[in-house]
């Protein structure tokens, strides 16, 4: 009896989907947590569209962070759980098979490559923003001052990102988790280190982000509010890459659900503090680079060096 049981197949999660285990499961802990983190880049979202809800609502849109936080924990306890019952590849679009009609996995399916093929295209905007201020060299295409070379040099910087990913991920899980893994650390360490000089620099106190003199419309300031919620929604989404890995990670039904949850609470923690560190340490906040795509908290950060 005893042998029977130890011979018995697992409930891996492929059974309900027709097929079995055959993915290598090399992902971990940290590795699974760094695939949520990853996507959801810390550091890429809150300075990308920081100009955004600072030019739409000023200081006051910062209330907008914890307000997605609360709504996206509850679609991540949704995943935590489901993730956990369908450790898979494919996360939505397999969980949608199982739970509704086939029109409703089609529909999560095509959902799933235009979100791929719009953060896709953010990318390449971060990419070509902050690679040719880093090195000149970046700038492949012209020097920047002609009508298409932004637009010509971020398709080829696009493009270079493309193959290199597939080359990596063509090369083995473990490699990709791997360079993954160590972009992540470095990531959390550079965005703890910006929020501690930031805060170590602050001129002005907490009362800021009770202001919303000088913003919104005719409407009034909620609807500029909504609107500038939008960057902090940009920010914290992306975290069921975790699940998505899950049938390539060890332990899935535990390590996957909790590497969910860590992700979205260290994105909030983490960015939450550079953007409110950044706000209360900005030398002139009547500036009109900080609500500027030019500037941003690039204009904050490098003021404060």
């Amino acid at each position: 009896m005893g042998n029977e049981a130890d011979t018995a197949p697992t409930d891996s999660g492929m059974e309900h989907f027709g097929y079995r285990e055959s993915l290598d499961r090399g992902i971990g802990k940290f590795g699974s947590f760094a695939a949520g983190v990853s996507y959801i880049s810390i550091l890429t979202g809150t300075f990308q569209l920081f100009y955004f809800g600072f030019g739409t609502a000023g200081p006051a849109y910062l209330w907008s962070w914890p307000m997605v936080l609360i709504g996206q924990l509850t679609v991540a306890l949704c995943f935590m759980e489901l993730a956990a019952k369908y450790p898979v590849a494919g996360s939505v679009y397999n969980w949608s098979k199982q739970l509704g009609s086939r029109i409703v996995s089609w529909s999560a399916g095509w959902l799933m490559l235009t979100a791929s093929i719009v953060t896709l295209s953010a990318v390449v905007l971060a990419l070509q923003l902050n690679l040719p201020r880093l090195w000149s060299g970046f700038q492949i295409v012209g020097d920047g001052s002609g009508a298409y070379d932004f637009a010509t040099n971020a398709v080829i910087l696009g493009t270079a990102l493309i193959l290199f990913t597939t080359v990596v991920n063509a090369l083995g899980v473990r490699l990709m988790a791997m360079i993954n893994s160590a972009g992540v650390f470095i990531e959390l360490i550079a965005a703890c280190l910006i929020a501690i000089i930031l805060a170590c620099h602050t001129t002005r106190g907490p009362e800021v982000f009770f202001s919303a003199n000088g913003y919104g419309g005719s409407d009034g300031f909620l609807g500029a509010f909504l609107m500038a919620s939008l960057a902090s929604g940009y920010v914290m989404y992306g975290f069921d890459t975790a699940s998505s890995l899950g049938e390539e990670t060890v332990e899935p039904r535990r390590t996957a659900p909790r590497a969910i949850l860590r992700a979205i609470l260290a994105s909030f923690v983490i960015g939450g503090s550079i953007l409110l560190f950044a706000i209360l340490s900005a030398p002139n906040l009547s500036d009109p680079q900080i609500a500027s795509s030019s500037g941003g908290l690039h204009c904050n950060t490098s003021s404060n060096k």
